[in-house]
């Protein structure tokens, strides 16, 4: 059975590795509070990547999700993510205004 990639490839890993590399270059430009809120989403989505048992065709399996009831727990977390970032977009835009008007 080979992984749906349009499920498994085009949403997961691109936000896994993006979160990573932000969490890294917050790291590197030494923006602690920014660095220390993205590191818990980094490390979850790191984590969900690599619990994936084998045979399922991928993080959001749509038989996994519906034979377990696990749809409600998906739903959480996606509106959990959701807030995140709207919380992020806002801070970012913060910090960049507040760099523009500075200089």
């Amino acid at each position: 059975m080979k992984p749906d990639f349009l499920n498994f490839g085009k949403w997961v890993i691109p936000e896994m590795i993006g979160h990573s590399v932000v969490s890294v270059l917050m790291l590197v430009s030494l923006h602690w509070f920014i660095f220390l809120l993205n590191l818990p989403v980094a490390t979850w989505n790191i984590y969900r990547f690599i619990m994936v048992p084998s045979g399922n065709m991928g993080v959001f399996d749509p038989t996994e999700i519906h034979n377990r009831g696990q749809l409600k727990s998906h739903m959480k977390e996606a509106m959990i993510k959701l807030g995140f970032h709207l919380l992020c977009f806002f801070m970012y835009l913060y910090s960049m205004i507040l760099a523009l008007i500075n200089d």
